[in-house]
């Protein structure tokens, strides 16, 4: 201010506005002023990584990527799954049929869990070569080979849901394996199963486990992982420092970054190409009662399912707990046990060489499985047939359960937990072998609407002591517990007639049909016109063969329809046209029904499969036996032995001796020198399947009685007529007509007319002699001062025995009481005088090959059960030893 006069202010300049930041701009600065998520992603990005960005750190970043993309496409397939063992087959079918990309969804989530399992290992291999556990990390290394664990345990867990033969088997022998664990074995296995047996809580664990319970343990390993990584910081190459990096660092983003999509996306790109070109199968729907079907385990168990073949009896625990559980405490440990600072790998020869050998021995063992399945042409060939059968189902159309069997739908009852737990034990107990696979009846009466002529009470106590007629047509007391009783109760009362018949159908992959027979060819005219025959192709045969075997033909014709309990089947084409016997087989006539054959309710595709099977059977011509199935004059409802047993012992009882096998003499046609010999009789005793009921040498077994005083009761005569015309009683026991020739009757009643004679022979021409071959080898006759003692009282623990062996059906396939053996397998009179109680337990548990190729399980108990069923088989003696 001068002079009194104020200066006017100056104008201020125009300043220029910086521009307005974008909508995302400004929502990205509105959600970090709040989160801070900016500040949290930039010390991500910016983590130190000495030496730099390298190919060689990869697969951290790789093994996160896969496990998002299995969790979202386990999230995709648990959409659709149900997870009961009526339920869940057919859901994985529907996903894989019927769901857009259900199939390539499935496929990617199989292929991922083994992605997994290979960038894990790499991912291990690396840290350990590269010493980057040294250096406090050791909390890091404790951390990773945990979810190394868990990760294995997702695919042991996953690998059951589907529910198909070969998860079943492996869940099985895994939790099995988890009962050899000391102290704790038998409750783990237990906790796992949710009973002895696999079923719906087995299955219903098995998926919480793999949905919840593990994928929950990995985000918080994974999480924990991550921040004590950040904590430790990046080792570095293998030349640098763990304590004191002294290399030039690089930043994770955004070299890192780049090499690790680039690797993500390969990976990703591979199982995608996978998913869709080689898409996963599905096998057949799990059933404990089959025995054809021939298990293998994901290749990452491989290694383990052929260690577990070199150790056997009491050596197991060896096998699957000490070593095992060795080499992993040695993994844990090993941060502790290599404390030095040199990191490269030439420097540190002990550690390395012997992770080095345990992977070669890893990959070594692999490979002898394979190996070993090549070199045994019987498993080559079934594994080669279930790949194509597995490989034909895929492309085959959904068929779902419904509430009745309309257009070719597959019927099945909405069983809850605990019915289905009591199917589960209705089956792996051998009723289905007497009483139908629903039911329904066979040989054995009917169960439908059981539930209305018994209150579950009474039911309860028929099972646990059977009445006396029940005892005379072959049931025995079953030894279950309360809750297993309670579900089989549960089960039997569910059972009705419409429902039962529904369910009789089978789906394509099912293998759990009610026929235990192809069908018989009794009563139809010989000599029929095969024109029109159907057009043999190998898939055709092969899905019929398959067919065969899972409907459990093979258990009355024989394993290639060369005879057993049932007729043999070869030449069967040549006999009947297609369209006859399809005929046949949905509707057998009253001989093949009276000999127990079911009908059939199949789709028409798989009637003509099986159809183009049957017609494929080849071998000698069948004798007039290709008529009937001859069973015996026992008592009504007398049971058929199932297709396995607990104890089975040889493998001549691979398959019943064949009608085409026994190679019976020829006969002179009528008006001719009738065949007196024995030998001649006892070939066509044989060859008419008389010993899958009569036992060999007509000693009798639990199916029908002895004929060894049969010459006693009934005159040459009388026995022709019989042959002709079976009494009531005997046709209800399954006993049809025979329709030999003159000679051929003259040589069959001087056959049995010399049975019980010293003269006679103890066994019949053609069929294998009974005996222990437990452990590969026949059993020598017995001596005369073997069958001279003084019977021994048996042991409580013996007697107990006993009654497991009864109880689990073992009498079915070895006779009563072990003594006599049937035509399915040998008796087991004198094994205790070649092997000890301790080997046939430790034989049970581990099965020779033999064995296993001729149809034996392994065996259903465990603990002190095993030790009585051993000391049972062990003191079978002939003759059989007092009870106190």
């Amino acid at each position: 201010m001068t002079d009194g006069h104020q200066q006017p202010e100056p104008e201020p300049r125009s300043v220029a506005r910086e521009p307005r930041p974008g909508v995302l701009r400004r929502l990205w600065t509105w959600t970090d002023r709040r989160t801070g998520v900016d500040r949290v992603l930039r010390h991500s990005l910016d983590e130190p990584i000495p030496g730099g960005a390298r190919f060689a750190y990869v697969f951290g970043s790789a093994l996160l990527f896969i496990f998002v993309s299995q969790a979202v496409t386990g999230i995709c397939l648990a959409l659709y799954y149900v997870p009961s063992p009526i339920s869940a087959h057919v859901s994985v079918s529907y996903i894989v049929k019927d769901v857009a990309a259900g199939a390539f969804l499935r496929s990617l989530h199989s292929y991922g869990s083994s992605a997994m399992i290979i960038v894990l290992l790499l991912h291990m291999l690396q840290t350990f070569l590269y010493g980057s556990y040294k250096g406090k990390r050791e909390l890091l290394w404790l951390s990773g080979c945990t979810l190394a664990l868990l990760v294995l345990g997702m695919g042991f867990t996953g690998y059951l849901l589907p529910w198909d033969q070969s998860a079943y088997g492996a869940g099985s022998v895994g939790t099995d394996l988890m009962g050899q664990i000391p102290f704790i074995g038998e409750r783990l296995r237990l906790l796992l199963r949710g009973g002895n047996m696999m079923g719906a809580l087995t299955l219903s664990r098995f998926y919480v486990l793999h949905i919840l319970i593990i994928p929950v343990l990995i985000v918080a390993l994974i999480a924990t992982h991550v921040l004590l990584f950040r904590k430790a910081g990046a080792a570095g190459p293998m030349f640098e420092d763990p304590v004191r990096p002294r290399l030039p660092t690089g930043t994770f983003y955004p070299k890192q970054v780049l090499i690790d999509m680039g690797f993500v996306l390969v990976v990703m790109g591979v199982l995608g190409m996978l998913a869709h070109f080689v898409p996963t199968t599905l096998g057949p729907v799990a059933d404990p009662a089959n025995t054809t079907y021939v298990p293998r385990p994901e290749w990452y168990f491989l290694p383990m399912f052929q260690w577990l073949k070199h150790w056997e009896g009491a050596r197991t625990v060896i096998g699957v707990v000490i070593i095992p559980g060795t080499l992993i405490g040695l993994v844990f440990l090993l941060p502790f046990m290599d404390r030095g600072l040199e990191r490269r790998p030439w420097r540190r020869p002990i550690p390395v060489g012997g992770v080095f050998i345990v992977l070669l021995g890893l990959v070594w063992l692999g490979l002898s499985s394979h190996l070993a399945d090549a070199r045994d042409p019987a498993v080559a060939a079934q594994l080669a047939e279930q790949a194509t059968q597995e490989h034909a189902d895929l492309y085959t159309a959904f068929r779902p359960y419904s509430a009745s069997p309309v257009g070719g739908g597959v019927a099945s009852p909405a069983l809850d937990a605990t019915v289905a737990e009591g199917k589960g034990i209705f089956d792996s107990h051998g009723c289905s072998g007497c009483h139908g696979a629903n039911g329904g009846g066979a040989i054995g009466p009917s169960l439908t609407h059981i539930g209305g002529q018994f209150p579950p009470a009474a039911l309860t106590a028929l099972l646990k002591a059977p009445s006396a007629p029940m005892t005379a047509a072959g049931m025995v007391p079953l030894t279950l517990n309360k809750g297993e009783l309670a579900s089989l109760v549960s089960y039997l009362t569910s059972l009705g007639g419409a429902s039962t018949a529904a369910t009789a159908a089978a789906a394509p992959d099912s293998s759990a049909a009610s026929s235990p027979a192809t069908g018989t060819t009794a009563g139809a005219p010989p000599g029929a016109s095969v024109a029109g025959a159907v057009a043999s192709t190998p898939g055709a045969t092969a899905q019929g063969k398959s067919l065969f075997d899972s409907h459990r033909c093979s258990g009355c014709h024989g394993a290639t329809g060369g005879g057993g309990v049932g007729p043999a089947l070869t030449h069967i084409g040549s006999t009947f046209p297609p369209a006859k016997l399809t005929a046949l087989l949905k509707a057998p006539n009253a001989k093949m029904t009276a000999a127990g054959m079911t009908p059939l309710t199949l789709s028409a595709p798989q009637l003509k499969s099986l159809v183009t099977y049957l017609s494929s059977l080849g071998g000698a011509a069948s004798a007039p036996a290709a008529a009937s199935a001859v069973a015996a004059p026992a008592a009504a409802a007398q049971p058929t032995p199932p297709p396995t047993s607990t104890v089975k012992t040889s493998a001549d009882s691979a398959h019943p001796p064949a009608a085409s096998q026994a190679k019976p003499t020829p006969v002179a046609a009528s008006g001719g020198a009738p065949p007196n010999s024995a030998g001649q009789g006892g070939a066509i005793f044989t060859s008419q399947g008389c010993t899958a009921c009569h036992g060999v040498g007509g000693v009798g077994t639990t199916r029908a009685p002895a004929l060894t005083a049969i010459s006693k009761t009934l005159s040459p005569a009388a026995m022709t007529h019989l042959f002709g015309h079976p009494t009531a009683q005997m046709r209800n026991g399954g006993m049809p007509p025979i329709h030999l020739s003159a000679t051929q009757l003259s040589a069959l009643v001087g056959y049995l007319q010399q049975l019980g004679t010293p003269a006679a022979a103890p066994t019949a021409v053609g069929t294998p002699a009974s005996g222990a071959a437990i452990a590969g080898a026949a059993r020598p006759a017995a001596s005369a001062s073997d069958t001279s003692t003084a019977p021994v009282p048996f042991t409580a623990l013996e007697s107990r025995g006993e009654t497991i062996f009864n109880a689990h059906g073992c009498a079915q396939c070895h006779g009563a009481k072990g003594v006599a053996g049937t035509v399915a397998a040998p008796a087991l009179a004198g094994i205790g005088r070649y092997f000890t109680p301790t080997v046939v337990a430790a034989v049970l548990l581990h099965l020779t090959e033999r064995m296993r190729a001729g149809g034996m399980p392994p065996a259903g108990v465990r603990g002190n059960d095993l030790k009585a069923l051993a000391a049972y088989v062990s003191r079978i003696a002939d003759p059989q030893p007092s009870h106190p």
